[in-house]
């Protein structure tokens, strides 16, 4: 399993909005080995295929956009989500065409995150958190319910794609009232509550670093023997990576005219 650390890599930050796919893309095609990433954000909304069947979307989105967040359309996982400096977000990529192992890319691709939770005192485990933005069966909660980490699969064009964000610090009652807004504007009667959703912050009952979160996921995923040396993208990742984020921003585009993808 390939790691890449892209949390210290401002230009990275900028495409973070399509880094999952590219890789993804790049390991169906057999140009890169399976992969499992760490990578910051700068502000940006990922809204899902559910809420493009809202009655309205493009109304909720142009005043998205009018708040300074860039739009972008995800390709899996349901709904809309936040993502900026205080979450930590990751994936896992591995070539893949069987649908019956979508249980077992959840478990086996958010193994080191749910390891390094575990041992930095806040465990968690799947489940669904009611009312929460987002809300999946396959997300990670507390033991009290509350959703602490996002995570949606893919599994296309021959490859699974499990990806997630740790919601580090990002505060549940501002990201929610925002999103509740999109969802206000776009025509839907969806209810949100902030009280489902959590921060590491608030369950670890300390002022926890990155780098301490980091290391400790690294770390795991190294004894579970992945790596142990770090990897930088491709070239042809790093161009995709451009393609892409232009292609998915709302209203998106279909990447069928990329020869990349197309070859797959």
């Amino acid at each position: 399993m390939r790691l890449i650390d892209a949390t210290e890599d401002p230009r990275l930050w900028q495409v973070s909005p399509t880094l999952a796919e590219t890789v993804a893309v790049a390991v169906a095609a057999g140009r890169v080995p399976e992969t499992f990433c760490l990578r910051m954000n700068k502000p940006y909304v990922l809204l899902g295929p559910q809420d493009l069947r809202l009655p309205h979307p493009e109304r909720g989105v142009a005043w998205l956009e009018a708040q300074g967040l860039p739009v972008y359309v995800r390709v899996g996982g349901g709904a809309a989500v936040l993502l900026d400096e205080g979450c930590l977000s990751f994936f896992g990529a591995v070539p893949c065409r069987d649908l019956s192992r979508l249980d077992s890319n959840f478990h086996e691709l958010t193994r080191p995150v749910r390891r390094a939770l575990a041992a930095i005192g806040a465990p968690v485990r799947f489940g669904r958190a009611e009312g929460s933005y987002c809300e999946g069966p396959q997300d990670l909660v507390t033991q009290g319910g509350r959703k602490l980490l996002g995570v949606a699969q893919a599994l296309r064009q021959g490859y699974a794609l499990v990806s997630g964000m740790l919601l580090l610090r990002q505060d549940p009652q501002r990201t929610t009232a925002l999103l509740q807004e999109f969802y206000r504007r776009a025509g839907s009667d969806r209810v949100l509550k902030p009280e489902a959703v959590t921060s590491l912050l608030r369950e670890a009952g300390r002022d926890i670093a990155l780098a301490e979160v980091k290391a400790e996921i690294l770390r795991q995923a190294v004894a579970l023997g992945w790596g142990p040396d770090l990897s930088s993208l491709t070239p042809w990742e790093t161009e995709l990576g451009d393609e892409m984020l232009q292609r998915r921003r709302y209203p998106a585009q279909t990447l069928a005219q990329s020869p990349r993808v197309r070859s797959l």
